[in-house]
């Protein structure tokens, strides 16, 4: 019942869940249509006798940091560049297709929709199973996502910053290290450690939202979040949030 200014930004879709959904989607596209795009403004002007810092080239050295465009050796070849900036301008447009349908032509709300499936992603801020229930989904992506990096470092390989080349990496799945290293991640000199680290955070990710996405709908879970003496959706997103930033870290 809360309102808001109009500056308020997404406060316009508070109850609304399907513009909700839509606004995401948009910034989405606006995000990979700013990365596809710098990819290649930066590639167009860029100079391999040059340091990459000296060049402001921030996207090419993400890049290089996962050994894309650069040889074994930490030779420029420019291999995959521009193929990757195109395909992000190409799903930009892809997410603000979707970003429009859903705020133009589908529901206003995703509980009026007529799938069932998209029902379950309703939006209630006072709900704690509905919102475990999108917590798990978000937690079970990032796992994948983890998982997808340990994998490519392990098949692909990274840029070594030690070697100065680009070498594949196989995790060291230590638990005792893991839990030593989250007091002193910064001092972390191992991409062994580091892929490791990864990797138990995918296990830990995609069972935990696996045990949200179930749990929260069991009635175990309906009596044990019904003793809350007080539930905000903004808190659970709090956490999430802090969530996101410790895998920044432990990376």
């Amino acid at each position: 019942d809360v309102t808001y200014g109009w500056w308020a930004a997404n406060s316009v879709v508070t109850n609304r869940s399907g513009r909700f959904i839509a606004s995401h989607i948009g910034h989405t596209g606006l995000i990979c249509f700013a990365a596809g795009g710098s990819t290649l403004w930066e590639l167009a002007r860029y100079n391999p006798e040059i340091p990459m810092g000296h060049q402001s080239s921030l996207f090419l050295a993400h890049l290089a940091s996962i050994g894309i465009g650069f040889d074994e050796a930490g030779v420029w070849t420019g291999a995959g560049v521009a193929t990757i900036a195109i395909f992000h301008l190409i799903f930009s447009m892809v997410y603000g297709g979707g970003g429009l349908l859903h705020g133009v032509l589908f529901d206003e709300k995703v509980e009026d929709s007529e799938v069932l499936q998209a029902q379950k992603f309703k939006l209630e801020w006072n709900n704690p199973d509905n919102q475990t229930f999108i917590l798990g989904h978000h937690l079970i992506f990032m796992g994948v996502a983890c998982a997808w990096f340990v994998e490519w470092a392990r098949i692909h390989g990274i840029y070594d910053p030690a070697l100065g080349a680009v070498r594949q990496v196989n995790y060291n799945l230590d638990l005792s290290m893991i839990w030593q290293r989250q007091f002193d991640f910064i001092t972390i000199d191992s991409l062994e450690d580091v892929m490791g680290g990864h990797a138990f955070l995918a296990f830990a990710e995609i069972t935990g939202g696996a045990f949200h996405i179930i749990a929260g709908s069991t009635p175990w879970e309906d009596k044990r979040l019904g003793e809350w003496s007080k539930f905000k959706g903004a808190e659970l997103l709090s956490a999430e949030a802090v969530l996101s930033w410790s895998l920044a870290g432990i990376g």
